[in-house]
């Protein structure tokens, strides 16, 4: 007996699949770029702290945002 695999669910499961791919490397992308901020705060200069605190803070929300997407 055959089993009958509807087009529509194949496709559907690749579409994930590619997003999951694309998620993960925004991760990693968001995870270096934040990696980056926090050496170069460690090196800024005191009145560039806010600004680059603000960066890091929103990089870290993005983070959080994306990863509970996975």
């Amino acid at each position: 007996m055959a089993e009958v695999i509807h087009l529509r669910a194949i496709l559907q499961a690749r579409r994930r699949q590619r997003e999951q791919e694309y998620l993960h490397l925004c991760v990693e992308a968001i995870e270096h770029s934040l990696q980056h901020q926090i050496e170069e705060f460690a090196q800024a200069p005191e009145n560039e702290w806010s600004v680059r605190a603000s960066k890091i803070r929103k990089l870290g929300e993005l983070l959080e945002y994306t990863t509970a997407l996975l």
